[in-house]
């Protein structure tokens, strides 16, 4: 008998295909990839060095933020950490407007540089795609790996204090072993959000030459109505995301956690890299927060806002978000438990979880849309469809903050619940909750900030029915009413900042 996990994960990778084999009906061609020669060619590896270097960087100043965050405690972290949250989720449109407003020609740093005789460079182009998706991600990285720190039983930095370790035995015993184990999975999850990056890519790309597969799948929708094509190199994108993740599972060493009750004891190299640590935080703190808050300029516009167009989106948004947030945390859940109990050769839960990030989702969404429109009407059809499609878009993400502490617990306390006959909902109020409950939190937050921000999906069957803050801030941006635009972004900005804050106090008191 197939388990539950097994079930959720063949059921997401048949909706994957069938989505695919949708959108491949809907055209009259044989689909092939032959056509576009060099072309194909060029698109993989602008789209693999981009997303190479994105993943680099955010890796490195990832980790540096984490153990930064780990040894310190100071009045204002948990603000530090929302705002890390909100960054992580906030939508690409209102990231990729920050980046323009601040290091843009016209923005404040080139302004800045004018103003002292210098010509600023631009920013579109491969240095500007870096620059937003290491903002993006960035705080992705810092905030599973602090997770990951958090989980280490206390004991280990005691027995490290009473042995004398130094700031580099400290890293060597205590730090390296979580890193290695976390940073296959972060490392390929990272690099798909770029390698599948969109708008960010649209936005700052400057021209065909920094131009992804999504780019491409798009084009072949919007434009050219080729929907053979746009399938053939969905299929591929989601071919290379596949072997990436399977990569991945293969490359992410066993944990070998231990138990341990005490999880704030003091580490022994606190004072030993106080500069290193404020100059990392510096650093994170002015590479987020200008793009963030140069939307503070929609504060004076938000009179515009009083609506009743307004308030009917911002209900809609907020349904659909949460919905889509508690279906992405079920799903990573059922997930999750069937990676702890599955052999180490098994990917299959991983395979599923990532399986969406290799899935444009308005290709996703049209080729669901071109299986199911026959059986109801298109309004109520994207009722069920922007919540489905949005939960599955933040899936990987609530998988990588839950599988983890999923798997800690198994290792810590797996045993001892089997041989106390400890199974079902039991094992999971008794046992795994209190490992899940900050993680879940976190993952929550990412999975419903996510959805709020979506304006993907929502394209595809948003109209007067049915109407989101993304599809309201998308339309008043195209009728150029600016200071309507703005004052949306700040809302949105605001909601999955207050989401962010809110969680990451749940998730401190119940750490």
């Amino acid at each position: 008998m197939l388990r539950p996990a097994t079930l959720t994960a063949l059921a997401i990778l048949a909706l994957a295909c069938g989505s695919l084999l949708g959108l491949a009906r809907a055209g009259s061609d044989i689909a092939t990839l032959a056509t576009l020669g060099p072309y194909l060619t060029r698109l993989i590896a602008s789209a693999g060095l981009q997303a190479a270097l994105s993943t680099l960087l955010s890796l490195v100043l990832g980790t540096g933020l984490a153990l930064a965050l780990l040894r310190r405690r100071f009045p204002g972290r948990e603000l530090l950490l929302a705002l890390l949250t909100t960054a992580a989720v906030a939508p690409t449109i209102v990231i990729a407007f920050g980046i323009v407003a601040i290091y843009g020609r016209s923005g404040l740093l080139g302004s800045l540089a004018r103003s002292l005789g210098a010509e600023p460079p631009s920013i579109y182009g491969l240095h500007g795609i870096v620059i937003a998706h290491v903002v993006m991600n960035m705080p992705l990285v810092t905030r599973a790996l602090l997770h990951a720190f958090e989980r280490e039983p206390g004991e280990r930095r005691r027995l490290a204090s009473a042995l004398g370790f130094s700031a580099a035995d400290c890293f060597r015993h205590l730090d390296w072993p979580v890193i290695r184990r976390e940073a296959p999975a972060l490392a390929v999850l990272v690099f798909l959000l770029c390698f599948t990056s969109f708008a960010i890519v649209l936005s700052l790309g400057g021209g065909p030459a920094n131009a992804t597969l999504e780019v491409a799948i798009y084009e072949a929708i919007r434009f050219e109505a080729d929907f053979v094509r746009a399938a053939a190199l969905a299929g591929l994108q989601l071919l290379i995301c596949l072997a990436l993740a399977a990569a991945m599972t293969a490359l992410t060493p066993k944990s070998r956690e231990e138990a341990g009750a005490e999880r704030n004891a003091t580490r022994p190299d606190l004072f030993a890299l106080r500069r290193l640590d404020g100059l990392v935080l510096i650093l994170a703190a002015a590479l987020i927060a200008p793009p963030l808050f140069s939307v503070a300029g929609g504060l004076g516009a938000m009179t515009t806002l009083a609506s009743a167009e307004f308030v009917r989106a911002a209900v809609t948004s907020a349904v659909i978000a949460v919905s889509a947030g508690l279906l992405a945390c079920l799903l990573a859940l059922l997930l999750a438990s069937g990676a702890r109990r599955l052999p180490q050769r098994s990917r299959l839960p991983d395979l599923a979880a990532f399986a969406m990030l290799g899935l444009p989702p308005f290709a996703f969404v049209a080729g669901l849309y071109v299986l199911l429109r026959g059986f109801t009407d298109p309004a109520s059809l994207g009722l069920v469809l922007v919540p489905l499609v949005n939960a599955l878009m933040a899936l990987p993400y609530a998988y990588r903050l839950l599988a983890p502490a999923l798997a800690t617990s198994a290792q810590r306390h797996g045993r001892l619940a089997e041989s106390l006959d400890i199974a079902g909902w039991n094992r999971l109020r008794l046992v795994e909750w209190p490992a899940l409950r900050g993680a879940l939190g976190a993952a929550f937050a990412f999975a419903t900030a996510l959805s709020l921000g979506d304006f993907g999906v929502i394209a595809l069957f948003g109209g007067p029915e049915l109407t989101t803050l993304p599809y309201l801030l998308a339309n008043r941006l195209g009728a150029y009413r600016i200071e309507e635009a703005s004052a949306l972004a700040l809302v949105l900005v605001l909601s999955a900042g207050g989401l962010a804050f809110l969680t990451q106090r749940w998730s401190a008191r119940h750490a």
